[in-house]
């Protein structure tokens, strides 16, 4: 008996009692985060708002007002990060197959060069602010918005996604409608010939769990833009789907079933260079129920033709836009579906579209009501 309390007084006698000066200061349970952490950093707030805390992991640095926080978070991203290699504010002269949009906000973009790995940020008006690695140019972008006080985003955006070797400038006109309705619009870049439809999605997920100041996402794809959203609900565990609530979806020409004109090309050396692994996914038979499943919401798809039993391109059955079929761009579950008299490559530009595409985001059909 003796011994034992010996050994206990020993162990108790020997363990060293921190100062409590060194002990991390940890944030009340009565402060949430309202938006992603910055690389380690958090800025949380009190249910009035009007209490801010800045934290690195659990470890609490600063509390007061907002403004404090963010400036003493800029100061010390700063301070670890920098904001990048020496940088000439020039525009970025395209590229477009050679880069994907990483961070999205306001129209500012980080991108990550698909072959060399390092990242570049963006202005909206396509000027390079910062280039080196993910950190910096997520530092950089960060003392921009403080100190130029960029808004905050809408609660509802909507993420225009092109099709196999487009960019995003065709979605011009639906970007301006769709912004006058009250939506945040970004207008994706992927390298969609570089890439196969599962690292589209991962890119998508990527930039979707980075998305900050918005409750609700929705989407609007042309042509191979659609199976790529397609592709990214049918994953599993992304930390997005537990912060966003998913809206809608308008798929333009979506080649549902897969494509023929693929499948009949698959095989033929100059498509399988130009087109990529996309290419590849998006042929009858890459495109599987199983594996790219019906999209867990409301989706409507806008289908090209001529309205006939003939098409634009007579060397494929049925109507067609010249380069999918109507019948390829079916997909079950759709909430409605509209056939117009448009090609392929412009669809996304027809009035009619633009307004049967706004319609739809706002109340799930394509029509007016009462039209």
């Amino acid at each position: 008996m003796r011994i034992g309390l010996l050994f206990i007084f020993f162990c108790v006698s020997s363990c060293q009692v921190p100062d409590p000066q060194s002990i991390p200061k940890m944030s009340s349970p009565e402060f949430s985060s309202p938006r992603p952490s910055v690389l380690g950093h958090s800025i949380l707030s009190d249910s009035s708002g009007e209490r801010f805390q800045l934290l690195e992991g659990e470890e609490l640095l600063l509390e007061g007002t907002l403004e404090e926080c963010e400036q003493k978070l800029a100061e010390r991203l700063f301070q670890r990060y920098g904001e990048g290699r020496p940088n000439l504010p020039l525009p970025t002269l395209g590229g477009l197959q050679l880069w994907a949009d990483v961070f999205w906000r306001g129209g500012w973009r980080i991108q990550e060069h698909v072959y060399a790995g390092y990242f570049r940020l963006i202005s909206p008006d396509r000027v390079r602010h910062a280039w080196g690695t993910w950190e910096e140019c997520r530092s950089a972008f960060e003392g921009i918005r403080i100190s130029e006080n960029l808004p905050e985003a809408s609660e509802r955006l909507v993420i225009f996604l092109h099709g196999l070797g487009r960019a995003g400038g065709s979605f011009a006109s639906m970007q301006e409608r769709l912004e006058v309705s009250g939506f945040d619009v970004a207008t994706l870049v992927y390298p969609s010939t570089r890439r196969s439809l599962d690292e589209h999605a991962q890119q998508l997920a990527h930039l979707l769990d980075r998305v900050e100041g918005v409750l609700e996402v929705s989407f609007v794809t042309h042509s191979l833009g659609g199976l790529v959203v397609r592709t990214l609900l049918a994953r599993q565990g992304d930390a997005w789907r537990t912060r966003l609530r998913l809206g809608r979806i308008v798929m333009l020409a979506p080649p549902s079933q897969g494509s023929a004109v693929a499948e009949t090309l698959k095989d033929f050396m100059p498509f399988e260079w130009l087109a990529g692994p996309s290419g590849q996914d998006v042929t009858a038979s890459g495109v599987e129920a199983e594996r790219i499943p019906v999209p867990p919401c409301e989706f409507g798809v806008i289908a090209g033709g001529k309205n006939d039993d003939r098409g634009w391109n007579p060397l494929l059955v049925g109507d067609d836009d010249g380069v999918v079929t109507v019948e390829e761009t079916r997909l079950p579950g759709a909430t409605d579906f509209l056939l117009v008299e448009r090609a392929h490559t412009f669809i996304m530009r027809a009035p009619e579209v633009v307004e049967a595409t706004r319609n739809f985001l706002l109340a799930g059909i394509f029509s007016k009501s009462g039209e």
